[in-house]
C-alpha cells in the first residue's frame, strides 16, 4: 500500500475543536451573513438560482471577488432548506474560475480510539497531517505530505506518563507519532494518473468527460459504486459520499461540480443539520447523510454556502474506531505551481 493510500485509509474526520476566539468570530460572521443569504432566497427556488448565478465565487488562494447584496424591502426569517442551499452552491460552483492546475490541500485529523500511556494513566492522541494533490492540464501530477505534531487529549494523564514525545502505533498502523512536526515533501507522480470515483478508476480524460447533467452524473456515480464486484452495501447510502468527492477531490470542471450539488439536492437521504464551524473556525452549513445502513455511522459535509467550497468532511459513529475529519483548506483550479506543503 503506498503512502497516499495509507493516509486515505487512516485519516479523515475527527471531532470539531475550534478555539474559543475563532468560534465567537465565526458566529459574528455567520450572523451578519445570514441576512445577505436570506435576501435572494426568500421567494422561490427558481428566484434563488437566478440570484445565485450573479454572485462571484471566493476560492482561497485564487481569483477573489465579493458578492453584491441584493436590495430587499424586508428580511425574511424563513429557514433555508437543504434543496435551496445546494442549488445556490451549484450556481456558484458553475461560476468558479479555471486554471493551469487542479489543487487540493487537506488537513487529515484523527482522534484515535486506542489508548496510549501506562495503565491507569492512559490518554488518547490527536494525529494530523497535511496532504496536497496537484494535477496539471497535461496529466502530470504531484502529491505533498507534511506530518504535524501529535497532541495528547488529556494533558494531565500525559504528564503522569512522563510527557513522552513519541509513540508507536503497531505494524498495522504503519509507524508512530511525535510531538515534533515533520518536513514537507513534494513527490511527482509517475505514469498516467488515475483517479478513484468510488470503486471506478478514471483517467483525466474520463474525468473531463463526466456529464454536467445531474441525473446523468448520478447514474455514473451509481455505476462507479457497482464497479466493486464485492460490494454488498446500499447504493443509496454510497451516493452522497461519491457525489461529494466530485465537489472537492477530483479535477472536475465547474459545470460538473455544479451538477454534483444539484444531484445531492435531489437525494432524500441528504439533510441540513444546521450551522457549524469547521475545525479551522470557518462557518458553514452541515449536510448530513447515512453512510452504512443499519449502523450509526454518519457522514457530515460542512459547506460554505457563500462560496460553494467544501470546508470539511466528517465521519462519526464508526463502531470501534475514532471519529475522522478531513478539513479542506484549499480546493479548485489555480495557476500557482506545486510546492511542498506548509501551514
Amino acid at each position: 500500500m503506498d503512502e497516499l493510500s495509507q493516509i486515505r485509509e487512516l485519516y479523515g474526520r475527527p471531532d470539531q475543536d475550534p478555539f474559543v476566539k475563532t468560534r465567537v468570530e465565526a458566529r459574528v460572521r455567520m450572523a451578519s451573513r445570514r441576512r445577505l443569504l436570506l435576501l435572494p432566497w426568500q421567494v422561490t427556488v427558481a428566484g434563488l438560482a437566478a440570484a445565485a448565478v450573479v454572485a462571484a465565487v471566493v476560492v482561497p488562494g485564487m481569483v477573489t471577488s465579493r458578492p453584491v447584496p441584493v436590495p430587499s424591502p424586508e428580511i425574511s426569517t424563513t429557514t433555508l432548506s437543504g434543496h435551496s442551499i445546494l442549488l445556490a452552491a451549484a450556481a456558484k460552483a458553475e461560476a468558479a474560475p479555471e486554471g493551469a492546475y487542479w489543487h487540493v490541500k487537506r488537513l487529515y485529523r484523527m482522534r484515535w480510539a486506542k489508548p496510549f500511556g501506562k495503565e491507569g494513566d492512559t490518554y488518547r492522541l490527536e494525529d494530523s497531517r497535511i496532504v496536497e494533490d496537484w494535477v496539471a492540464k497535461d496529466g502530470r501530477g504531484w502529491s505533498g505530505f507534511k506530518q504535524l505534531a501529535a497532541r495528547p487529549l488529556d494533558m494531565d494523564a500525559w504528564r503522569r506518563d512522563g510527557s513522552p514525545t513519541e509513540w508507536g502505533t503497531g505494524e498495522e498502523q504503519g509507524g508512530g507519532f511525535s510531538t515534533s512536526p515533520g518536513e514537507g515533501r513534494l513527490v511527482p507522480h509517475k505514469g498516467e494518473q488515475k483517479f478513484r470515483l468510488s470503486a471506478a478508476e478514471l483517467t483525466l480524460e474520463e474525468i473531463e468527460a463526466l456529464p454536467a447533467d445531474p441525473e446523468a452524473l448520478k447514474d455514473q456515480a451509481v455505476e462507479a459504486v457497482r464497479a466493486d464486484e464485492d460490494f454488498e452495501g446500499s447504493v443509496d447510502d454510497s451516493l452522497p459520499t461519491v457525489l461529494a468527492s466530485l465537489l472537492y477531490e477530483l479535477p472536475t470542471s465547474p459545470q460538473v461540480r455544479g451538477a454534483a450539488f444539484r444531484a445531492l439536492a435531489e437525494l432524500p437521504s441528504v439533510k441540513v443539520a444546521g450551522e457549524a464551524t469547521d475545525p479551522q473556525g470557518r462557518p458553514g452549513v452541515v449536510l448530513a447523510f447515512p453512510i452504512q445502513r443499519g449502523q450509526p455511522t454518519q457522514g457530515k459535509l460542512i459547506v460554505d454556502p457563500e462560496t460553494s467550497m467544501v470546508l470539511a468532511f466528517e465521519v462519526i459513529g464508526m463502531p470501534g474506531k475514532g471519529d475522522r475529519t478531513e478539513v479542506v483548506l484549499e480546493s479548485g483550479w489555480t495557476d500557482s505551481e506545486p510546492v511542498a506543503p506548509s501551514l
